[in-house]
């Protein structure tokens, strides 16, 4: 293993399904306490599964496999918990939880996953925004989705490399750079793998595939809508990068969808409300 290039055996991995996406320890908690009764309250399922990429990809895993082969995919929370049913859906999301909770225990997870989880939250709510308003009410779900699973690569990642980390079968040492190198050019390619290999909708792999193209070229209005949240949130740090000195009027996804300067300043306080002034944590 140990000679073999990173990205081998990252592959390898993902292909023997040794790595898990993480949840969020406080999403996931609330989650398995929800579904600890006998029986639970959907809305509030959806409202928590509407939060973590990884219990969301998980969901559509199930609800899209091959045995359900020749019925249109799901493109919703609500219409994957519906044809899993309670029981298979409890069975889903409490095995998320479980392998999330047992994965290798490193330094690299704690470290990067708060921005990751900070930055897919805030690009959903910001994609459903500005559907609402840019007229587009009726692909706000869609787009709120899409937002919350562009980066669901760079997660992925992540969990491989603290796999390796711990492991003791890699000789590198995984320093700060070589995991934000990883990161950055690599998770395109692996959101879009996990995508293809998981079964999930084509809607969002889209999303995934284009949302750090340089050129905007797309008549796609989900695509233009979370790439725009995506620039709002570099702009304000949600993430693990902040680049202050963009201006989003200009920007080609803006143009695009027609949003004037006015909206456009709306739109970044309503992140910073709902995003800087700690109010992200789920409901108690």
């Amino acid at each position: 293993m140990a000679n073999k290039p990173l990205t081998e055996i990252i592959k390898e991995m993902a292909e023997a399904d040794r790595v898990h996406l993480p949840v969020h320890p406080d999403i996931g908690l609330h989650v398995s306490k929800l579904l600890s009764a006998e029986t639970f309250d959907v809305k509030e399922l959806r409202w928590l599964i509407g939060r973590d990429p990884g219990l969301l990809c998980n969901l559509f895993r199930a609800a899209n496999s091959s045995f359900f082969a020749g019925l249109h995919k799901t493109l919703s929370i609500e219409e994957a918990i519906t044809r899993l049913g309670q029981n298979k859906t409890r069975q889903v999301l409490v095995q998320a939880c479980q392998e999330s909770g047992r994965a290798s225990k490193g330094k690299l997870l704690p470290h990067y996953m708060p921005r990751l989880w900070l930055h897919s939250q805030a690009c959903a709510a910001g994609s459903r925004w500005l559907a609402n308003r840019c007229g587009y009410q009726n692909l706000a779900d869609q787009a709120c989705l899409a937002g919350l699973l562009h980066d669901v690569g760079k997660q992925f990642l992540l969990a491989a490399l603290e796999e390796i980390a711990v492991s003791g079968q890699f000789s590198m040492t995984l320093s700060s750079q070589l995991i934000n190198e990883v990161m950055t050019t690599m998770h395109v390619e692996q959101g879009m793998r996990l995508f293809e290999e998981w079964n999930l909708p084509e809607i969002y792999m889209e999303v995934v595939s284009e949302h750090h193209d340089i050129e905007f070229d797309t008549q796609n209005i989900i695509v233009a809508l979370v790439r725009l949240a995506n620039l709002g949130c570099r702009k304000l740090g949600l993430g693990l990068e902040k680049a202050p000195e963009l201006v989003l009027p200009t920007t080609a996804e803006a143009q695009f969808l027609g949003i004037d300067e006015i909206s456009l300043a709306e739109f970044e306080i309503a992140l910073e409300d709902q995003f800087l002034a700690g109010k992200t944590a789920p409901p108690t």
